[in-house]
């Protein structure tokens, strides 16, 4: 039988064919003969004789090597999950752990933005005004100005008689000079008190 695994492509009468892969496949591992029935194309040949009478089987030949380990197979898919069983009792509560060790403290974390500024509140009352202070000292009196030039001399009035002599009128009494506005009103009613003390002025009710 094994003769025929290596025939070549030829019909029965000899001649060479085209052979497809299900004809060889026949051809192969049928009897040898071309059948019009599975291996020829048409026009079949003429039946192939009868074979001859089959030999005696020869000797087992030595086992050849082990083939290769074939690749593993697909995973099969998961089986169904199985029934929860029933919740078990509680066990007792263990003790409680040692406290752990406090952790070092982390970094600062970064300054806020500056808040808006708020509006700004209403003035205050004015405060009571505060006594008027002391006088200050008389300040160096300033030099005299220049003598203005001497009017034109007047006509002679007539002689008359001469009047009796009146009586000597006294000096008032110094008066400093005003050195700001607050001692304005101090200064010019002690100048009127000093005239009327003088006699050169009368007093009024």
């Amino acid at each position: 039988m094994s003769q025929f695994f290596h025939m070549p492509p030829q019909d029965c009468r000899g001649e060479e064919l085209s052979f497809t892969p299900e004809t060889r496949r026949h051809v192969q591992g049928g009897d040898g003969c071309c059948q019009p029935s599975c291996c020829c194309p048409p026009p079949c040949p003429p039946p192939c004789p009868p074979a001859g009478l089959t030999g005696a089987t020869g000797p087992t030949g030595p086992t050849g090597p082990t083939g290769a380990t074939g690749a593993t197979g697909f995973i099969g898919p998961v089986g169904p999950t199985g029934a929860t069983g029933a919740t078990g009792v509680t066990g007792p509560t263990g003790p409680s752990g040692a406290t752990g060790a406090t952790g070092s403290a982390g970094p600062s974390g970064p300054t806020g933005a500056t808040g808006v500024t708020g509006p700004t509140g209403p003035s205050g009352a004015t405060g009571a005004t505060g006594p008027t202070g002391p006088s200050g000292a008389t300040g160096a009196t300033g030099p005299t100005g220049p003598s203005g030039p001497t009017g034109a001399t007047g006509p002679t009035g007539p002689t008359g008689a001469t009047g009796p002599t009146g009586p000597s009128a006294a000096a008032a009494a110094f008066v400093a000079n005003a050195t700001g506005t607050n001692d304005i009103v101090n200064k010019f009613n002690s100048l009127l008190a000093n005239l009327r003390a003088a006699g050169l002025m009368k007093s009024g009710s």
